[in-house]
């Protein structure tokens, strides 16, 4: 080691970062430190040296240039709603940066249709910055996006709201600021070239496209610029039931094809009865004013609020797979025409109409709270996912249920419920998501995320090592079998087996892009599989 790369210790390094920050921007309290370094899965065996906060651009490249030279990796969080350890760091000597002070909206530009944000600006204050200008980005967010932050979700690679039309969230994008290791800044996109604006992002090889999907492997998101839409003028929902799995699938995969919908994802029944014991009635009456103002017209909204409360919570009885979709277009007509198609295709492969109150009760409140990431009466939450391929969707899902299925005694002697969600993503994509419930004691990340009331609600339960174990062992399993299957994966972290998927010729092309911009390793070391050189 050089005397210019000399170690400094976490102390001295967190004073100077104080120094040069100001105060109140760098955390040392070991109760921050570990809450920091934890995601939705659980307490992890290392706590950063320290959290930075940084208010402005300048301040994040000022601490990561800190950082690296004093021999530190860094590890980019952004609102902390993720569970595959993206953000997790893989040792002690690391700084972790809490992006969330970057939250400005920089720029609303209608004429050339884009905007400039920070990376730490959630979805939600986006969606409310936007909204007197009439427009919205085609993505808007995941279900988590009153939390979630644009630079996270940019760099998981998030879906939900308007997937099923517009992908995933790097496809609204248009360019980025991103810091690296050194801590300068390089611009994507057109908005890169000395006069450039960001209106457009192919120009060139897509740089834009290496910082996408990374979980910051390469860099740390400072600003993005994401396209803009007009706001629709007319939205619908729709819900169907279905006998089984093939039947439900068989609808979506046409429905993805025709694309005529702006979301559509489902339930299986124990998801489906996971999510009708969260709260009762009273709860969906809480979403009526959400119901209400998100509607065209208030007498159309007190129609569609009345709907909700009269249909209760047995609508799904007799429906044991739903599936719920959302429609959206500049006229009433357009709308209605894409949900007859709909209608169309559900009743080929056998599915009937329900009442719509969870895709209109989510409409109304796009965003859930983060209570939503624990089981109803307080189980521990944890997800898996696989993108396949339209045509895999019947034989992808038979294959995952073989081997949920084969451990079905041991999950209930434990008390582990397993649940599944679907969804398509844009034309091609049909997603997997089985979600784990079990019963065990709450997490710190819970205690600080969720409110005392809130907390009140749930159950603490006894602790249940073995059917935490075979909750992680389950989920290992279930990536070695997507990763057989060539499935894709979003939010890939530390979890999914995304070096061993790759061809070698793909892999060292990602180390040799990996090794320009971040040749000691130390920007979030170890994510993608990506192994860094650590403390030097």
């Amino acid at each position: 080691m050089s005397a210019s790369t000399e170690r400094t210790d976490a102390a001295s390094l967190a004073a100077g970062l104080e120094r040069l920050l100001g105060a109140g921007v760098v955390l040392t309290a070991e109760a921050d430190r570990r809450f920091f370094s934890q995601d939705i899965a659980g307490p992890r065996a290392h706590a950063a040296a320290c959290v930075v906060q940084p208010q402005s651009v300048e301040q994040l490249a000022a601490a990561v240039t800190a950082a690296t030279a004093a021999g530190f990796a860094v590890v980019p969080r952004g609102g902390g709603s993720s569970y595959t350890g993206g953000y997790v760091p893989p040792h002690n000597d690391c700084v972790l940066v809490d992006t969330r002070g970057l939250a400005r909206v920089v720029e609303i530009n209608t004429a050339d249709m884009y905007v400039v944000v920070e990376a730490g600006c959630t979805w939600q204050s986006l969606l409310a910055a936007l909204e007197p200008h009439d427009v919205r980005t085609p993505f808007w967010g995941p279900l988590s996006g009153g939390i979630a932050t644009v630079g996270g979700s940019l760099s998981q690679n998030a879906i939900l709201w308007g997937s099923a039309r517009y992908g995933v969230s790097a496809e609204t994008v248009l360019g980025l600021d991103v810091v690296l290791a050194d801590g300068s800044l390089l611009g994507t996109g057109a908005a890169s070239l000395a006069a450039g604006r960001p209106f457009f992002r192919h120009y060139g090889p897509d740089l834009t496209g290496l910082f996408l999907g990374d979980t910051g492997a390469l860099g740390i998101k400072a600003r993005a610029m994401l396209k803009l839409i007009r706001r629709p003028a007319w939205v619908k929902t729709a819900s169907f039931g279905f006998a089984t799995h093939a039947q439900m699938a068989g609808a979506m995969t046409d429905i993805a094809r025709e694309g005529l919908v702006s979301e559509c994802f489902a339930m299986d029944p124990v998801l489906t009865a996971q999510r009708m014991k969260r709260a009762g009635l009273a709860k969906d009456l809480q979403a009526v004013r959400g119901v209400i103002t998100s509607a065209r017209g208030l007498g159309t909204g007190l129609r569609e609020a009345a709907r909700v409360a009269l249909a209760g919570r047995g609508f799904l009885d007799a429906a044991p797979y739903s599936m719920h979709v959302g429609t959206e277009g500049r006229s009433e007509a357009s709308v209605d025409d894409a949900l007859a198609e709909v209608r169309r295709l559900v009743a080929a492969h056998a599915g009937r109409e329900v009442e719509n109150t969870i895709p209109k009760v989510l409409r109304g409140q796009p965003y859930v709270p983060m209570s939503s990431a624990i089981g109803p009466t307080g189980e521990r939450w944890l997800p898996v996912h696989a993108l396949v391929p339209l045509s895999d969707a019947v034989a992808a899902w038979d294959a995952m249920r073989a081997l949920l299925d084969a451990r079905y005694a041991d999950f209930e002697r434990l008390g582990i419920q397993v649940g599944v969600l679907t969804a398509i993503v844009g034309a091609s994509a049909f997603v997997l998501e089985p979600v784990f419930y079990w019963p065990a004691p709450r997490t710190p990340y819970y205690e600080r995320v969720l409110d005392e009331p809130t907390l009140r609600r749930f159950a603490d339960f006894a602790p249940n090592a073995e059917g935490e174990a075979l909750v992680f062992d389950t989920r290992s399993r279930l990536t070695q079998l997507f990763l057989e299957r060539g499935a894709a994966h979003l939010q890939i972290g530390r979890t999914y087996r995304y070096r061993e998927g790759l061809s070698p010729t793909a892999w060292r092309l990602l180390e040799a892009i990996k090794d320009a911009v971040d040749a000691r390793g130390l920007v979030n070391p170890g994510v993608l599989g990506l192994g860094g050189h650590g403390p030097q």
